[in-house]
């Protein structure tokens, strides 16, 4: 493999590995944005079953 090969493949690497790290970034945004609708949810439905059970 001749250096100029290299190159190429290490900056192919490296472009797919940043591409990698940006889809794990918005995966984890989504998922945080899951997991603060979901506590949403949880705390009405807590506030809805202390509110039917008095």
């Amino acid at each position: 493999m001749t250096k100029q090969e290299k190159e190429l493949l290490e900056e192919e690497f490296m472009k797919t590995l940043k591409m990698g790290l940006q889809l794990t970034s918005i995966q984890a945004d989504m998922l945080e944005a899951n997991m603060k609708d979901l506590d949403k949810k949880m705390t009405k439905l807590d506030d809805d079953l202390n509110e039917a059970n008095k």
